[in-house]
């Protein structure tokens, strides 16, 4: 028996959206412009369903932040009245609102010093100063690593959580898993500035996304790891993209796309298509697993200090 022997079928958007309008009824010969912008626009919505949906194993990674207090500057920018300074990491600490921080080797002297932090975000910080250039370099560094740190927005929702104790990548690196807690429980913490080896996590969902960590890092703390699950990748027809989705995921793709697509053009076919896409989704989840053992032990909880 003559097989294949490889494993590189990857359809682009553009088969699969028209295999889809095949199973709606439409032909390649009738189709237009208007066609292919709501097949777009329903390819993504499907995918941003699947995102809600749980897990996707394809999509998780491990993101890792530096908990250092010491940063290296990109650039320095002052208007005589307030100075910006970024630096390369956006995930690295969010200086806090008032709290004081240092900026040593700029090369424009008015912007080294000790200053309070008037803003902060991902990736910069702002403070008082009478420096009017824009110059690169220098380093800026705080007592202890801030409790909040940005997150990358493409997060999902975040799944095992780690600090990490020594240099990474040394064979001294110890890991520390840390638990998560609700909105509430972290706002009836009393002492939330309070420094410590952090125990528990807040991740705040917002559109630019948060985690505070509680207590707040002692600066004996090397770096935040955590495995998230991402949203899929933007679907496109442009040069032939194909979706973000495993070969296990394809049919499920293509009955979804197709159930979507005959609510607008082939409303009769809905009754057929939703039952089938719901079925080849589910299969396709069924398979979406970890296989791996399971224990459960009783009375076993978070600790703390």
């Amino acid at each position: 028996m003559a097989t294949s022997n490889t494993y590189n079928y990857n359809p682009s958007l553009g088969d699969l959206t028209l295999y889809a309008f095949h199973l709606c009824g439409v032909r390649p010969t009738s189709i237009v412009q208007e066609h292919m912008a709501t097949a777009r626009t329903a390819a993504n919505m499907l995918l941003s369903n699947w995102s809600n949906r749980g897990v996707n194993l394809w999509t998780v990674d491990l993101q890792t932040i530096p908990l250092s207090t010491t940063q290296a500057i990109t650039s320095i920018s002052g208007t005589g009245t307030i100075a910006t300074a970024t630096y390369p990491y956006p995930n690295t600490p969010i200086y806090t609102v008032g709290s004081t921080i240092t900026i040593s080797g700029s090369p424009t002297s008015s912007f080294n010093g000790t200053f309070q932090v008037t803003a902060s975000g991902a990736g910069y910080v702002s403070y008082a100063t009478s420096g009017t250039s824009v110059v690169s370099g220098g380093t800026i560094t705080t007592a202890t690593p801030a409790a909040t740190y940005s997150i990358d927005p493409s997060t999902v929702m975040i799944l095992d959580t780690y600090l990490t104790i020594g240099s990474l990548g040394s064979s001294q690196e110890i890991d520390r898993i840390i638990l998560p807690v609700s909105r509430t429980e972290y706002a009836s913490y009393p002492n939330k500035q309070e420094p410590g080896f952090p125990t528990t996590y807040w991740f705040d969902r917002l559109i630019s996304p948060t985690i505070t960590l509680w207590p707040q890092p002692d600066g004996n703390q090397n770096s935040l790891r955590f495995y998230r699950c991402r949203q899929i990748q933007d679907s496109n027809f442009t040069n032939g993209q194909t979706v973000e989705i495993p070969y296990l995921w394809l049919d499920a793709f293509s009955m979804g796309l197709a159930s979507r697509l005959a609510q607008i053009w082939a409303p009769q076919l809905v009754q057929v298509l939703k039952p089938q896409a719901d079925e080849a989704y589910q299969i396709a989840a069924d398979q979406n697993t970890e296989y791996a053992q399971v224990y459960i032990s009783p009375q076993i909880a978070g600790y703390f200090r």
